[in-house]
């Protein structure tokens, strides 16, 4: 006669099964730097700035070597309008960068926080060169870039800071090449104040249809 399980044994198997399930979903929910970065990105679009924050720098915690955690630091500090903290948080992540992309953001996202800081040196750099350099370099690593998070910022934008730049600079001649690449018709006789004045005039028209 065959014997059936006791009601011992049948709670004792319910028990393991109960275990072995709650254990397999506790490694499912458990976050990953991926995706403590991934969430930030998702509260950055959602101008969740301060929580978007925290996630960054909880994958930090995790790995120091992540460089889209900075990366998203700095953005997300530009937005809040705090460009030096923008720029010293991108610099942390921007040797950091494992691929191109991020490396692409990081000075794409850098050079517009160092024209944001203006002339004045800020860790020992002139703010305004940094953001020539550093948009000239996105712009090699990616001629058609367009930000990842937010496909409203481009290449344009990379090369209109360029142009500032370099008027704040004073190289009126890099400049006015510059401004050549997003208006071909554009010109002015920038040895001449009244030159020069047209050209600020051109930076700002730019600056408002972008």
């Amino acid at each position: 006669m065959e014997r059936k399980p006791g009601i011992v044994t049948i709670l004792l198997g319910s028990l393991m099964l109960l275990v072995i399930i709650m254990s397999g979903c506790r490694d499912r929910l458990e976050p990953d730097i991926p995706d403590y970065v991934e969430y930030g990105w998702e509260l950055f679009a959602e101008e969740n700035y301060r929580e978007a924050i925290d996630q960054f720098e909880a994958a930090i915690v995790m790995d120091a070597a992540y460089a889209d955690s900075w990366n998203g630091l700095g953005w997300t500090y530009a937005k809040l309008g705090i460009p030096d903290t923008s720029v010293l948080r991108f610099s942390d992540g921007v040797d950091l960068s494992d691929t191109s992309e991020v490396g692409t953001e990081i000075l794409a996202g850098r050079s517009f926080a160092w024209l944001a800081l203006g002339l004045e040196p800020f860790s020992g750099v002139v703010p305004l060169a940094g953001a020539v350099a550093d948009a000239k370099a996105a712009l090699i690593l990616s001629p058609a870039w367009e930000f990842e998070h937010d496909a409203t910022i481009t290449h344009e934008h990379l090369t209109f800071t360029v142009a500032t730049g370099y008027y704040g600079l004073a190289e009126f001649d890099s400049c006015l090449a510059w401004v050549r690449k997003l208006d071909g018709t554009f010109s002015a006789d920038v040895a001449t104040r009244s030159g020069r004045a047209r050209l600020a005039a051109k930076l700002e028209a730019l600056e408002a249809g972008l």
